[in-house]
């Protein structure tokens, strides 16, 4: 159980969206609450609507960026305790082969190398702090459902599940919760957001009518508010996956009935991989529901 009241909580993107309404979620439960943002003007006049919040610049693709952020909120807030990496960007939309190098190269910088940056920054500082912490990284329904749209979205939305996973396993041993947010269509500004920050808009560009589609659709989705509760909870209750959408269950199980059909014979007749083995190299006894015959 995490008791956010009286923690300091850091939101990447936590100006408008699911990350403004996570800040909101937490500072109503008694947080004290940094609003991280690159739209420092917007972070400032969210801030100021919050008791006790701060606003914090920050451009998720720089280490450096995460490393005075840090800092200016270290001096305004304290410690930070709970993380949230919320900050992110669609990326357009194209086949494969013709999609462009760059900005494939600028949805990772936002959607997944900012992960690493983050963990650097904070992380040694949470498992040192003798307190109880908590990360939120904020994935997408397309990390379980790969949707045919969008390939790097969905590919850099792959790797934040796949991030998250890793910190579960890393952090046992350590006071430190994981969840991973999972949210369906958000009433959110990421289709502004990506057409306004995209490095280079001459291939595979979202276009205006493009762009007012998908905003369009977005808007009947679910409010950030919602969802920002929501997190808040799984934070309390130390869930892992926060699933704000049900209707997208069964998309989810034939995706991964679709996955399980395809174990069928080893392909090397007779063999079976040592998996006790496998699980005590890591000093585990226990993954996925899987334990070593005998274990405690």
């Amino acid at each position: 159980m995490t008791d956010i009241n009286g923690k300091i909580a850091f939101v990447s993107g936590g100006a408008s969206g699911i990350g403004l309404a996570m800040a909101q979620a937490f500072a109503k439960r008694g947080a004290r609450v940094a609003i991280a943002d690159i739209d420092f003007d917007l972070a400032r006049r969210q801030a100021a609507l919050i008791d006790g919040a701060a606003a914090i610049e920050l451009d998720v693709t720089s280490e450096d960026s995460w490393q005075m952020a840090a800092e200016t909120t270290r001096r305004a807030l304290g410690p930070v305790s709970i993380l949230c990496n919320n900050a992110g960007v669609g990326g357009g939309s194209g086949k494969l082969e013709e999609y462009d190098p760059e900005i494939w190269r600028w949805v990772y910088s936002v959607n997944v190398h900012a992960l690493l940056y983050s963990a650097r920054t904070f992380v040694p500082d949470m498992k040192a702090s003798g307190t109880r912490c908590h990360i939120v990284n904020t994935a997408s329904m397309v990390a379980l459902v790969p949707t045919p749209n969008s390939i790097a979205y969905v590919a850099s939305k792959f790797a934040t599940l796949g991030i998250s996973f890793g910190m579960r396993n890393e952090f046992e041993g350590f006071d430190i919760g994981v969840s991973v947010l999972c949210p369906g269509m958000t009433a959110t500004r990421i289709v502004q957001t990506t057409g306004r920050l995209r490095p280079d808009n001459r291939n595979n560009a979202l276009t205006d009518e493009r762009m007012k589609t998908m905003h369009d659709i977005l808007q009947t989705g679910m409010r950030p508010e919602s969802v920002g509760e929501m997190v808040a909870r799984a934070v309390e209750g130390d869930e892992f996956y926060v699933l704000p959408s049900p209707e997208w269950k069964p998309m989810v199980e034939g995706h991964f009935s679709d996955i399980l059909s395809g174990f069928r014979e080893p392909a090397q007749p007779g063999h079976s991989d040592d998996l006790t083995s496998f699980l005590k190299a890591w000093n585990k006894t226990e993954m996925f529901g899987y334990r070593i015959p005998d274990a405690p």
